[in-house]
């Protein structure tokens, strides 16, 4: 997305370019009221940190470090136990990691990695970020966080597996951990952005992007199988089975218990949960 300003009466919307939102922007492109862009999750929010985007898919880590912010209710990018795409490779057991090379296009699921490895295994390590590129990232580290499609095909190919590796999902290890689902990202919307009596708009709105993109799956598994390369059936259990839209309540007590944990390990400043719009 450019640095200049959104055009008169339309909405600058930051969107992640990963198979795992794309039921939520089913249509968004050609609204005329949205302005839309596409990148990774942390990119989408430093432009929302910057007033470059009014709108944006946030890892949700970002809800708590980003004053002004509202999330769009009803919706959200979660899972309930495993997802396959969000991994933590490593040469050694949790316990005994002591250097761990983050995605650096992650920042929820880097929080989420430094939270298990210290409160659920004891682990006592450093961090660095790197570019998502697992071998490399293993070179100099124990550990290395990969996410979305890469992490997807990694589970897939089992290619880590085969080299020796261990493979930890992160949303699994939460759940077997806490007994609640995990909150990866959510609609953030700038509150200062949203003239009054328009946020009834774009609730409606983006809440029918999620219905529409669920209702048209079938389209979706195939243009997403042709550009990963990755069987279709795969592809639809994902977004089936892996991957959860929803902001129950469910998923509510499993985002405010992360941000509990997050702001007493200091990752973020406080546990308050994120506003919703409306």
């Amino acid at each position: 997305m450019s640095d200049s300003a959104a055009t008169p009466g339309r909405w600058r919307v930051a969107a992640i370019s990963f198979l795992n939102t794309a039921p939520l922007l089913w249509g968004l492109e050609t609204e005329p009221r949205l302005q839309l862009s596409y990148t990774a999750p942390s990119a989408c929010a430093e432009q929302m940190r910057r007033g470059e985007a009014e709108i944006g898919i946030i890892p949700v880590i970002e809800m708590a470090r980003i004053a002004g912010l509202a999330a769009l209710p009803g919706i959200a990018v979660a899972a309930r136990a495993e997802v396959r795409s969000i991994l933590l490779i490593s040469k050694k057991p949790w316990a005994e990691i002591r250097r761990v090379a983050l995605d650096r296009s992650s920042r929820t699921s880097a929080a989420l990695a430094q939270i298990l490895l210290l409160r659920r295994y004891g682990a006592k390590f450093e961090v660095t970020e790197r570019a998502p590129d697992w071998r490399t990232m293993l070179e100099d580290a124990d550990a290395a966080l990969v996410i979305g499609d890469p992490a997807l095909r990694l589970t897939l190919t089992g290619e880590a597996e085969e080299a020796g590796y261990r493979m930890h999902d992160l949303a699994a290890e939460w759940h077997d951990w806490t007994g609640l689902p995990f909150v990866f990202a959510l609609w953030a919307v700038r509150r200062s952005s949203v003239p009054p009596g328009e946020e009834h708009w774009l609730i409606e709105r983006f809440q029918r992007a999620k219905r529409d993109g669920l209702a048209n799956s079938a389209a979706l598994v195939e243009r997403w199988s042709r550009r990963l390369d990755l069987p279709a059936e795969e592809i639809r259990r994902y977004l089936a089975r892996d991957v959860e839209y929803d902001l129950t309540p469910e998923h509510w007590a499993g985002l405010a218990r992360f941000y509990e944990l997050a702001a007493e390990q200091g990752l973020i400043a406080s546990a308050q949960p994120p506003a919703l719009l409306g």
